[in-house]
């Protein structure tokens, strides 16, 4: 009997533990608690390398704005990249980018002999601008050129692009008036923030600045020389820079355009106004179509132009198209014309 009553007695007692259990299991919490968070996984579960989305310099999406205004949404870091145009071309691969770069376009001029090799060896899809049917054969989701490249005669326009899921810009020297060295630094930080390579835009604007600093410190104290900048012979005269990039690296080198005054950035003048503004150094730009010999022929055989200084004096320089704009040789390009315009400085 006794037994029997402390059976009972047990049980009851287990009946209430678990009742107890129950009940505090399914309590809501006390007022001011916090809830409990979810289960974000492990830090096993997270790539290390893996850009912070909650951060708003690295985070997709984002839109850049580009030539004529148009917007762009970046929504993840590309993989296949079609480089329209050789200095756009130069500044994916100061960037490390070359293996991302599946097709290039509009090769005129060579790019910075450091990765020369690799760049020439990447396919070429078109010889000059590309189309719109050439883009979309190759499958990128990212195309990066000259403004030259994204226009309604190819069908390219940005806003085109944005249409078939391709993301797109236009390195921001070509079609800005007046445009400067920050322009380059611009495009190596939107490259930078769209590749998540932001470090190594950093070195390479870092560099650049360093090196145009130094040669601007070197020239300080000489007075300006006259530059003319010829492209290619035009009918009547010749088609060179007005106030554009060139203009300014030129002006960094301690010279002055002697078209700067155009409100354009490049323009055809008479031979007539060139002997009248009567240049001390000639710059020509040297890409795919007249050799540099013709063109240099092209001003030293002229008897009409023999009165310019430049050509009495024989101080005429070269430099390559990929060099005269924007480009990872920025910095180099200004040494070289400051040692073509003030060689006293550098001896």
């Amino acid at each position: 009997m006794k037994n029997r009553m402390l059976s009972l007695l047990l049980s009851a007692l287990l009946l209430l533990c678990l009742a107890a259990c129950g009940q505090a299991e399914t309590d809501p919490p006390p007022p001011g608690a916090a809830p409990s968070a979810p289960d974000t996984g492990t830090p096993e579960d997270t790539d290390p390398s893996a850009p912070d989305a909650g951060t708003p310099e690295n985070a997709f999406p984002f839109t850049l704005v580009t030539k004529d205004g148009q917007e762009v949404t970046f929504t993840h870091v590309p993989e296949t990249v079609v480089a329209c145009n050789p200095n756009a071309g130069d500044q994916l691969m100061a960037l490390g980018l070359g293996g991302k770069i599946i097709a290039t376009a509009f090769n005129n001029s060579p790019v910075n002999p450091e990765w020369r090799a690799e760049y020439e060896a990447i396919p070429a899809a078109a010889d000059t601008a590309i189309s719109l049917e050439a883009l979309l054969a190759l499958e990128p989701d990212f195309v990066y050129g000259r403004s030259s490249s994204f226009s309604d005669k190819y069908n390219t326009a940005h806003d085109t692009l944005s249409g078939y899921g391709v993301m797109s810009l236009s390195s921001i020297e070509g079609y800005t008036v007046g445009a400067d060295v920050d322009v380059v630094y611009q495009d190596f930080y939107n490259l930078g923030r769209i590749f998540q390579v932001e470090d190594r835009a950093e070195a390479v604007v870092q560099a650049m600045k360093d090196q145009i600093a130094a040669v601007e410190e070197a020239v300080a104290d000489t007075e300006p020389v006259r530059v003319f900048v010829y492209d290619m012979a035009q009918e009547g005269g010749a088609y060179t820079c007005g106030n554009n990039f060139t203009s300014k690296l030129i002006q960094h080198a301690g010279g002055e355009n002697i078209f700067n005054d155009l409100d354009t950035t490049w323009a055809t003048v008479s031979w007539e106004e060139i002997i009248a503004r009567a240049p001390e150094v000639i710059v020509i730009n040297d890409y795919e179509g007249a050799s540099l010999e013709q063109k240099l022929a092209e001003l030293t055989e002229n008897p009409a132009l023999a009165t310019i200084p430049a050509i009495q004096n024989g101080r005429i320089t070269s430099v390559t198209l990929c060099e005269s704009f924007a480009c990872s040789m920025t910095g180099s390009t200004i040494e070289r014309f400051a040692r073509a315009f003030h060689p006293d400085c550098f001896s």
